[in-house]
């Protein structure tokens, strides 16, 4: 087994705002599994069925040990016809060398990793702890991490150990399960055994939700941005740095930001659009055809239509530096 460490702050060229920010991994522990060491493993078939518009093949079976999750080398590629997901494996173990439909030895060292992510002294913005139950497919068996404001954080997961675990809690399926809460931007969240990163309507409510917590939401309502337009939309030309022009419609707006009962900030946007785009990537891979870019007070000389303009093209050129792009022609 061997340790191994990197310096995100240098690896990534971050800022020295975080005071550390490692990850680290302990490769090739050995794994204890002493239960199967003293009883043997417990050969069940695995595998996948893909839905039929991924795949038009037959389902993919497998054998892997029910407790330990340790699969035999190889682990041999079962008819499908014959065994069922979940089934006690008890066929024959592979006799022949160039035979690999069929199982093999069982590892007579099996290996995991842990490894984790250390963040000192950069601001997260809230609060948070959350532990995950990996999936069949899953790189990291279990996870969990907390998140404390402006100290820092720390990640942990591992690599193959705690597969009992996620075989007897999630052993279907190619969804993560996730159980934590937070407290930010004065809301209280939660996840009770939700899918990773994904929300339907169909899940009950005490999956997961959030409520308001901060007294001034409660009592005067949430910040919000509202638009209100001002005028028609009128036509301009946008004159790119490289010599195209390209027509485009421009949109007047009051942007109002705060909350229902209180004070509010006022500032001007513009809403713009282009028929076509206005490419920004070689090749025309890449066209952009509307955003909002922010202009001063209008007042009374309409000087918002050429500021505008200035503003499109300077955020367009920005992106064609970004991709390389600079047009063979003009084009209007």
């Amino acid at each position: 087994m061997h340790f191994h460490s990197v310096d995100y702050r240098e690896e990534r060229g971050e800022s020295p705002r975080a005071l550390v920010h490692r990850g680290f991994w302990w490769n090739d522990l050995p794994r204890l599994i002493l239960r199967c060491r003293l009883l043997g493993h417990a050969p069940v078939v695995d595998g996948y069925n893909p839905p039929p518009s991924f795949w038009s093949g037959r389902p993919s079976c497998w054998v892997t040990c029910d407790r330990c999750g340790v699969r035999p080398e190889p682990q041999g590629s079962l008819d499908s016809a014959r065994w069922s997901v979940g089934d006690p494996y008890d066929g024959p173990c592979r006799a022949d060398e160039h035979d690999r439909s069929l199982p093999g030895q069982w590892p007579t060292h099996p290996v995991g990793v842990l490894g984790g992510e250390l963040v000192i002294g950069r601001s997260f913005g809230g609060v948070s702890v959350q532990v995950k139950v990996g999936n069949a497919g899953s790189d990291h068996t279990l996870a969990a991490h907390a998140r404390v404001g402006m100290l820092g954080a720390l990640y942990l997961h591992t690599e193959s150990f705690g597969t009992w675990l996620q075989r007897r809690l999630n052993p279907v399926g190619y969804h993560s399960r996730v159980s934590g809460m937070s407290v930010e931007d004065g809301r209280f969240r939660w996840e009770l055994w939700a899918k990773r990163h994904e929300w339907s309507s169909a899940d009950p409510s005490w999956m997961q939700g959030s409520v308001r917590i901060d007294p001034r939401d409660i009592v005067l309502g949430e910040r919000r941005y509202s638009y209100a337009d001002v005028g028609d939309r009128v036509p301009a030309v946008v004159r790119m740095p490289h010599g195209d022009d390209y027509v485009v419609t421009l949109q007047l707006q009051r942007q109002t930001f705060g909350r229902a009962r209180g004070p509010k900030r006022e500032t001007w946007t513009v809403d713009w659009e282009c028929k076509g785009g206005i490419p920004t990537k070689p090749g025309g891979r890449g066209r952009v055809s509307g955003s909002g870019v922010k202009v001063f007070d209008p007042g009374e000389a309409d000087m918002w239509i050429e500021e505008a303009t200035a503003a499109i093209a300077h955020a367009l050129a920005g992106d064609r530096a970004r991709y390389g792009h600079r047009p063979d022609h003009a084009a209007v």
